[in-house]
């Protein structure tokens, strides 16, 4: 029965990774996907003295991290890179 449930939790990422895949080939897609790492702190480190907000941001970035790790198949690090290159040369 786990066998079963693991499999069908990789046709679910994998699914979920081509919708990724093909809402970002999209302008708004990218726009949306670039301001929701952007809002998540993913490219720009946050520090704050209050704990709550500092565990509210964390978790802001652990869930843009999600997505960038379901997009690569690597180095996540790599796609962040791009997106602030990308945002610089605009």
């Amino acid at each position: 029965m786990s066998t079963d449930f693991s499999i069908k939790r990789l046709k679910q990422r994998a699914q979920l990774k081509e919708d990724l895949h093909t809402i970002l080939q999209t302008p708004e897609g990218e726009r949306f996907f670039r301001s929701f790492l952007r809002e998540c702190h993913v490219t720009k480190p946050v520090f704050h003295s209050d704990d709550n907000k500092l565990r509210e941001c964390e978790g802001r970035r652990r869930l843009a991290m999600s997505y960038l790790d379901l997009l690569s198949e690597d180095d996540p690090h790599k796609l962040i890179r791009k997106l602030e290159e990308q945002k610089e040369n605009e």
